[in-house]
């Protein structure tokens, strides 16, 4: 539910918001061993600090994208690694 709402948050433009539900989508992804789903969060989460664009988020959106770009190709997630690999070319 919380990497849902984190991107309610984002669309609505409430980044503070969306980047707490966003951390504690990959705390319980991460906790139960969803690896779609902490791919899912990544790619959304990165994608989302990008758009904030405050000092270090790009950084932070760099590791997050690439995370889940690498557990995309792992586990055959073509969709989730296509759209990493487009974020990540905004970071260029």
């Amino acid at each position: 539910m919380s990497h849902y709402l984190g991107g309610l948050a984002t669309v609505l433009g409430r980044y503070s918001e969306a980047d707490n539900f966003f951390a504690q989508a990959a705390s319980f992804s991460d906790r139960v061993d969803a690896e779609f789903f902490g791919a899912c969060t990544g790619l959304s989460w990165g994608t989302m600090l990008l758009e904030r664009g405050r000092p270090g988020d790009a950084e932070k959106a760099r590791e997050l994208l690439t995370q889940a770009s690498a557990t995309a190709a792992a586990h055959g997630y073509g969709n989730v690694e296509r759209r990493a690999a487009e974020a990540l070319e905004h970071l260029a």
